[in-house]
Order: structure tokens, then sequence, then C-alpha cells
């Protein structure tokens, strides 16, 4: 995952895009897969979100908070279906641990403290076809996460069987979901679909320094 720098109004790039919501009157940063994205301004952070995971978390002393946007990759249907959340050394927890990580090195960064932060995660759906259970690993994977890492779920909404939006408010924490209609599932399945082509490239692509992710 990359890290990511905020952009001025309506500008875009692969992992987030900005914009003004007239009916609103608020600025937003739309997450993509894959992205990350933090604040201490008073916007509303928010993404789309299939069978993939979005992590909000927020210190509500610090006034900082952010969203990732991540999806275990899986070579195929047998590993989805033996992996397990405590296989520290796979690739799969590997970019999960990184997609978690960047987030709060990033808060921190920002001036959190970790013993304060707070956590509410959101997607895990069945989607169609081969993937169906990535949902279900992807939701393992969040919740070992939490637990194993000492952070405090204040709020989940997990799993079932249609996609979701969720709006995140940085500052106090504040989230919102709303299940995404019948004719926009297509757009993000596709969406996601294409994500995990890209960390299939990316999973299996050698890397000389062989570095650690945090």
């Amino acid at each position: 995952m990359k890290q990511l720098q905020a952009k001025k109004p309506d500008q875009t790039n692969q992992q987030f895009a900005r914009f003004y919501h007239q009916q609103k009157k608020v600025h937003m940063v739309k997450v993509l897969p894959g992205g990350v994205y933090t604040s201490r301004e008073p916007e509303v952070i928010c993404t789309g979100l299939g069978s993939c995971i979005a992590a909000c978390m927020w210190d509500p002393h610090a006034f900082v908070g952010g969203m990732n946007h991540f999806l275990l990759p899986f070579d195929s249907k047998y590993e989805i279906e033996h992996w397990h959340p405590t296989e520290i050394i796979s690739t799969a927890s590997r970019y999960g641990n990184n997609a978690m990580e960047m987030l709060i090195n990033q808060l921190l960064a920002g001036g959190a403290v970790r013993e304060r932060i707070r956590l509410k995660l959101f997607g895990g759906a069945q989607m169609m076809g081969k993937t169906a259970l990535i949902g279900d690993k992807n939701i393992e994977f969040a919740l070992n996460y939490a637990r194993q890492e000492g952070f405090e779920i204040d709020a989940q909404d997990l799993g079932g069987m249609i996609p979701r939006k969720v709006m995140f408010d940085p500052l106090s924490g504040q989230a919102w979901v709303k299940r995404i209609r019948f004719t926009e599932v297509d757009k993000v399945k596709r969406r996601e679909a294409a994500y995990a082509k890209e960390l299939d490239i990316e999973s299996h692509r050698p890397h000389d320094d062989d570095a650690e992710l945090f």
C-alpha cells in the first residue's frame, strides 16, 4: 500500500479522490481500494466496500483520524479456505498488517497516541463467485489484528450479502453506513476485482531486499 499525501480539492490520484459535496456542504475524501488517508481537518472520509475491509481509527484527544481500504491477496480457492489469521508469515497476513500499520503510523505522525487510538471496522460482504469466502477471511484478519494489538473495537458492521458505503468523521470518530443500491453493486465488484488482480501481480513480484512491512 502506498503512503498518501493530501491533495488540493477536486484533484484525484489512484488511491483517493477529493471533492466537495454540495448537498451536505462538506469536503469529502473518497478512499479507493488499497488507499490510506488520515486528516486533522473538518472533512468526511468515505469509501464503498464489497468484500474489502475499511478500518476507521482516530484519537479523540489529538483530533486526528483516518481510514484504510484493503483486501487480503490469495492465490487460490484452496488457500482462501485453509488460511488462518494466525499465519503471520503468509502473504495475506503481511498485506493486512501493512494496511493496518500504515494507517496507525500516519495517525502517530499526526499527533495521535497509540494507547488512545479507537477503532471501528466495516465491510467483508459475501460477494459472488470464487471470491465468496474472501469477505469472511478479511473479517477474521481484522478482528484478530484488533485483538492481538490491543485495540478495542468501538463499533463494527461486518459481513452480510450487500456492499456498503461508509462515511467517517476523522475528528469525532462518528461513522455512517448505508447499503449500496443494486444498480451500484457491479461497480463495486469491478473495482475490487481490479484491485485483487493488482494485488496478485504485486504479491508475486520479487522483492530484492525482502523488506519487512510495518
